[in-house]
Order: C-alpha cells, then sequence, then structure tokens
C-alpha cells in the first residue's frame, strides 16, 4: 500500500485523519458522529470552495456567487419547499444521523473560522444541521427532474416534459460467475470530470463500527456508494416518471381560487427574496483558484421578491399557456441521509435491505454484493400508486382529487433480482427488465406501465454487456476489468443505424468526401485511441444531432434516428472542415484529438460515449480537439474471498482527491486514470496506522 500520513488530530483528540501518498483521507474517530466532523474538515481542506457552493444552494444564496443562474437555482430551492420540510422533518430523523449531521456542520464551521479568508461569502457560516438536510432534499428534487418539468412549464411546454439525466456503471458477480469462487463488485459513476459534484473519496473508521471506504459529493455527511467489510453497492441513474405536471382550473374572478371536485380552494402563498449579485464574469471550478485564496464575486447586490403558490398538487407555475402544478416525491427526501447512513453501517444483507425500506433516497438503481455471496439488483424509486385511468406522462387534470397521490410503491413493488443463478446483476441505466439473465430478469408485465418504465431504454451498454457475461461460462478478476474498460460497441446496438445513414451516404466527385465515407466504412465499432473513424463520427454526429435538435444521447439508444440526407452531407462536411482546418487531414487517429485538458496540458484520452468505458467530449473549435468532459469519475473493483476479513480494493478517481488545483493531490491520479488502472486501497484500520507518518496535530 501506498505511504500514509497522519495530518490531524482534532476534537478534543477524538478524531485522526491520516493521509496516503496519494491524498485520500483515512478519518479514525471514537464515535461516527467524530467521523463526521473529521470528514468535513478533510473534506474542507481539500475542496472547501465546492463544499461553499453546495451550502449556498442550501441556503438559497447561489444568486450572490453566481449572479443571474444562481438566483435560478435560489429559486428552485424555495420552490421544492426544502426549507419548510427540514424545519417540520429535522428532529423526526434518528438521533445518531442527527448526531453526524451536526457534527459535519460543526467542522465546516471551524474550518471556516480557521480560514476566514477561504470563505466566499459570510452568510454562508454558521452552518446548521437544517442546512445540510435542506442541501440533501435541494439536490435530489433536482435528480427526480424537477427542475426540468419547472423549465419547461415555464416555457410553455409542460406537454414535452420527459426525464433523463446522466449514466453510470454497477456490476456484481457471484462464485456462480466467477473463476475463483470470490464474489466481485463493480462501482463506476458518471458524471463530468470537474463539475461542482466531483467525487471525493474518503475512508471511515469509528469505534461505534461505521466502516467505509466510500465516495462522497460535496457536503455530503454519508458516502452515497461504497465498501464495508461485510457489503458494497454501487448506484446508478434511473429515471421513471417521477414527477406529474397538472393544468388547473383558475377562478375567473379571483386568480387565488382553482377548483377541486366541484369547489374551489385556496391557493397558499410564500412570499421569497431572492440576492442577486450583479456580476459580470461569474466564478467558475475551472479556473482554478488556489484553495485558501479563492476570489469573491465582487458587484452589488439587488434583492428581488418572488411569490411562490402552493396548491394540493403542488407547487403552482403561471404562464401564458395556463396555470399549472408539479408534484415530486420531495416529501420523503428528509430521510435519505440516514437511510445512506443505515445502509453503510449495515452489515448483513438483511440490515441492508431494512435500511432500503426507509425509502428515503427516491431514486437511483442499486447493486449489491456481499461477503456471504449475495448480489443483488434494485430499481430504487419513490412512486406513487397511479390509476391507469389517465395519461400520467402527459399533462394531468388539476381539477380532481382522482390524481393526487395517496401512497407510494413499497419496495417490494418495485423491480428487483435477488441472487440469479446465473450469478450476475448489472445497471448500466438501462431498462430494470434487463438487468441479469433474461430467464431470471423481472417481466414489464408485473408492473403497471404509467411509471414510465420505458423511458429507462435498453442501450448499447447494456447489450454490449450481455455479449461480454454471456461469452464465457466464469470470468477472472482480469476478465472483469476488461469487461469494464470495454471499447467497443455492441454487435447489434443502437449506434449502428446512425453509423449506417452516413455509410450509406453515395460516393461523390469531392475526394476529401470519399476517403471520409471510406474511412467511416471501414470503422470497428471501436473507441480506441487508433480509430480514425471514432474522430470523424464523433464531430460529425455531434454537428447533425445539435442541428437537427435532438439530445446527444439520441444516437445512442434504442431507437433509428432518421436525418435528412442533407443535414447528414453538411455534418460531414463540418467534420472535415474542422479536422483539415486544425490537423491538415480528413480523419486523423482519436488519440490525436480527443484529450482530457488539465491546466492547459493536453493528455490523449480514448473511449466513445456510452461504451462500458465511457469519454464524452465536446469539440472546441478555438482549441481544435475533442475536450473529455465526462465520463468515469469513481472507479471501485471490489472482491470478496471466502474467509478473508477484508474485502480486495481497488480504486480511481480520474484526477485526484483535491478540488484544488494548486494541490499536489489535484491530479496525481491522473497518470493511472489515464492507463486504465486503479491503486490498491484497503480497510484494515492496523494497516492503515503502522504505514502512517504522523506530520501535524492539532486540538480543537
Amino acid at each position: 500500500m501506498h505511504l500514509l500520513f497522519a495530518v490531524g488530530i482534532i476534537w478534543a483528540q477524538m478524531v485522526e485523519i491520516y493521509r496516503d501518498s496519494f491524498g485520500t483521507p483515512y478519518i479514525f474517530g471514537k464515535r461516527d458522529a467524530d467521523c463526521a466532523y473529521g470528514l468535513a474538515w478533510a473534506h474542507a481542506e481539500d475542496d472547501f470552495g465546492r463544499i461553499q457552493y453546495m451550502v449556498a444552494l442550501a441556503k438559497a444564496r447561489l444568486g450572490r456567487l453566481l449572479g443571474k443562474s444562481g438566483a435560478a437555482m435560489d429559486y428552485f430551492a424555495h420552490f421544492s419547499g426544502a426549507a419548510q420540510l427540514a424545519r417540520q422533518q429535522y428532529d423526526s430523523l434518528s438521533p445518531s444521523i442527527r448526531a453526524v449531521i451536526e457534527a459535519y456542520a460543526a467542522g465546516l464551521n471551524d474550518f471556516a473560522r480557521r480560514h476566514p479568508k477561504a470563505v466566499l461569502d459570510k452568510g454562508l457560516f454558521p452552518v446548521r444541521g437544517e442546512d445540510i438536510l435542506r442541501g440533501y432534499i435541494i439536490v435530489l428534487s433536482g435528480m427526480v427532474g424537477a427542475g426540468q418539468a419547472l423549465q419547461l412549464t415555464l416555457q410553455g411546454m409542460p406537454e414535452k416534459y420527459e426525464f433523463k439525466v446522466s449514466g453510470s456503471n454497477a456490476i456484481a458477480l457471484s462464485s456462480a460467475k466467477t473463476s475463483d469462487g470470490s464474489t466481485y463488485l463493480l462501482i463506476n459513476p458518471h458524471v463530468p470530470l470537474e463539475g461542482v459534484m466531483r467525487w471525493y473519496e474518503a475512508f471511515l473508521h469509528s469505534e461505534e463500527g461505521w466502516h467505509i471506504l466510500g465516495g462522497f459529493f460535496p457536503a455530503s455527511v454519508v458516502p452515497g456508494l461504497g465498501t464495508t467489510p461485510y457489503l458494497g453497492w454501487g448506484m446508478t441513474f434511473n429515471w421513471p416518471d417521477f414527477v406529474d405536471i397538472y393544468r388547473l382550473k383558475i377562478h375567473p374572478q379571483n386568480p387565488r381560487l382553482y377548483a377541486i371536485d366541484g369547489r374551489w380552494d385556496t391557493l397558499r402563498q410564500e412570499e421569497v427574496i431572492l440576492s442577486l449579485r450583479l456580476i459580470g464574469r461569474p466564478l467558475r471550478f475551472a479556473q482554478g483558484w488556489p484553495l485558501l485564496s479563492p476570489p469573491r464575486p465582487r458587484g452589488p447586490v439587488i434583492k428581488v421578491r418572488k411569490i411562490i403558490e402552493r396548491s394540493a398538487f403542488g407547487a403552482v407555475v403561471r404562464t401564458s399557456t395556463g396555470v399549472y402544478a408539479i408534484r415530486f416525491p420531495v416529501e420523503r427526501m428528509y430521510k435519505a441521509p440516514q437511510q445512506w447512513y443505515e445502509m453503510s453501517r449495515a452489515r448483513t444483507f438483511s440490515e441492508f435491505q431494512a435500511a432500503l425500506r426507509l425509502q428515503g433516497i427516491p431514486l437511483f438503481n442499486i447493486v449489491y454484493a456481499d461477503r456471504t455471496d449475495t448480489i443483488y439488483y434494485l430499481f430504487n424509486a419513490s412512486l406513487p400508486e397511479r390509476s391507469p385511468a389517465y395519461d400520467w406522462q402527459g399533462v394531468l387534470p388539476g381539477d380532481t382529487s382522482a390524481t393526487l397521490w395517496r401512497r407510494y410503491l413499497t419496495l417490494d413493488e418495485l423491480p428487483q433480482v435477488l441472487a440469479p443463478r446465473c450469478g450476475y446483476v448489472f445497471s448500466v441505466n438501462n431498462n430494470p427488465f434487463a438487468t441479469t439473465c433474461r430467464a431470471e430478469a423481472p417481466h414489464a408485465e408485473n408492473f403497471p406501465s404509467q411509471h414510465a418504465w420505458h423511458w429507462n431504454r435498453h442501450n448499447n451498454r447494456e447489450r454490449r454487456l450481455y455479449e461480454l457475461l454471456e461469452s464465457k461460462e466464469r470470468l477472472s478478476w482480469e476478465e472483469f476489468h476488461a469487461v469494464k474498460y470495454d471499447r467497443r460497441y455492441p454487435a447489434d446496438g443502437p449506434i449502428r443505424s446512425l453509423w449506417a445513414a452516413f455509410a450509406s451516404l453515395p460516393d461523390t466527385p469531392a475526394a476529401s468526401f470519399n476517403e471520409a465515407l471510406r474511412v467511416i466504412r471501414s470503422w470497428d465499432f471501436s473507441g480506441f485511441g487508433h480509430s480514425r473513424a471514432a474522430t470523424l463520427l464523433s464531430l460529425a454526429v455531434a454537428y447533425a444531432l445539435k442541428k437537427a435538435g435532438l439530445p446527444a444521447y439520441t444516437w445512442l439508444e434504442e431507437g433509428k434516428v432518421q436525418l435528412p440526407v442533407a443535414l447528414l452531407w453538411e455534418a460531414l462536411g463540418y467534420a472535415i472542415k474542422e479536422l483539415q482546418r486544425f490537423y491538415r487531414e480528413i480523419a486523423p487517429p482519436l488519440e490525436k484529438v480527443q484529450a482530457i485538458e488539465v491546466k492547459e496540458q493536453r493528455y490523449p484520452f480514448d473511449g466513445l460515449p456510452e461504451q462500458l468505458a465511457p469519454t464524452y467530449a465536446q469539440w472546441d473549435p478555438k482549441k481544435g480537439f475533442l475536450r473529455v468532459v465526462a465520463g468515469d469519475t469513481y472507479i471501485q473493483f471490489v472482491r470478496f474471498e471466502r474467509g478473508a476479513k477484508y474485502p480486495f480494493i481497488e480504486s480511481v478517481l480520474p484526477l485526484g482527491v483535491s478540488g484544488d488545483p494548486t494541490s499536489p493531490h489535484y491530479a496525481d491520479q491522473l497518470p493511472l486514470y489515464l492507463n486504465r488502472r486503479c491503486k490498491p486501497m484497503t480497510l484494515d484500520p492496523e494497516s492503515i496506522r503502522r504505514r502512517a507518518i504522523r506530520t501535524h496535530s492539532f486540538v480543537r
């Protein structure tokens, strides 16, 4: 294991923070709450800027940091009702999770007091436990699609709402599928590499039994995914229909009244004040400020008064085309940190499932494995019981209580797979009825269609994973790695139809077009660095879809995309022109064009969207390269070996554990990431302490 350094003893010497040679914090505490305090301190040392942005969101003060865009997010924070829900429900959380939340808040407050120059907005501190809980509710409200629904409704297009977000991978193999008889788990979320929600890796160990290596987002007090000595789990986004939009019938003389069941009810009103800083250029994380001296936003702050109305059907949106209400499963989200906490403390599958029954986490597929060789898949979702008499994916009538939510589906009513005989479960943001061998998968006809399970489409990763998993009776540990790092599209996948559209274009007198078509027609459907067709198609497809007004993911999922032939020629011409302008050739290899840019330096990186080792890149027309913006953002490989006290774990972040560009740990994992390798990790407290060198200590 790499060298470890103990860098702090804090909070009346009840917390120890060790760092390894990659800067990963290993936090030891007498109590769970002590670990939470240490987590807050360590994460603030590494990424105080991002944490403050999340606190600003929780306190509805982002407008002071980001200007107009931040004020819009502050409005959504109020619209979600998070403040009222957190205030009403905070004391109903268990004493143990409240202690953890409050200790985390205390850690942030103490760090802010110790580093006042690093504070972006004095109004952010002190942070309270309710603020942390509000942050969870607001973020999860956005994750279930409420923000998208609000935006489309404000634009007068509520009928066009369909939830769609980013992706991830998670795979579990039981001993029935592994060559060495161990149980394998892959944890592999995909988000932007440098966004606000940048993954952070940390180890927690308390004398009360909290013992986990996991991934955290800024201002999260518990791991969202990770591994303990007993079990591990990964999460991937899912997107059924979480949100319902209702058209209200407003009284012709009194706009405060709306009809329901033949009577008039009164809309409740809430006044909110948004703070908006008039700034020419908002702060951006990519600017790379030093951690303890970030630039503060400048410019005058104005106050904007807004009225938020609420009905029995949800918060109200007034538009020129009508008055609507938006409903989403916010009322249970206050239990999310407690559920994640209890998941991370579970020692058996039954304890883990008991945590799932809290149903405070409103979304995410969950893929689970443990040392007893149990594997499990769950399409976790907060979904209401819905009458088949209505079109729930359309705009619903908001004048009848028949469309009101009365109860949520229980855990047992959701698609899931436990211990399949074929030995594998997975989720790659695909359809929940294709998450294990087909003979043992859930059947769609057993689940009410009004929840839009079909929004979770069959995709390239699903088809490719079936190809790889079913090609061998058992997989070795090395082959498990190869599956995760696979960079080929399936033989029969959605990508084929779009490729065929370009490949079938006829030859033309223009030599450059003929050369481009020759390259495209010879493509082997890989995303390796040597591929020239991958380069051409990356530019041409992105251009065509944008010009057609289609989402970038359209070409990657089930269903054929019909693009006009003239647009295909235009897109191909654009790709040829851009590549010749910067590279003086029609189809340079992908490794010459696609790169991760870190502090103005480029690092070639292969892979294409929607592969098992995905790379999402955007063409930079000024610098002339495909800039990698998202893909694998945290990887954990876990092997539970029979009789072993601790599982074998390997992990990697795309850059490093620190969000501070001046830190040596900002991008020190990048060489591993570029070479598709991981670093060995451990859950063994004695090994961690034995290898540690204590270099700094202080008492709170």
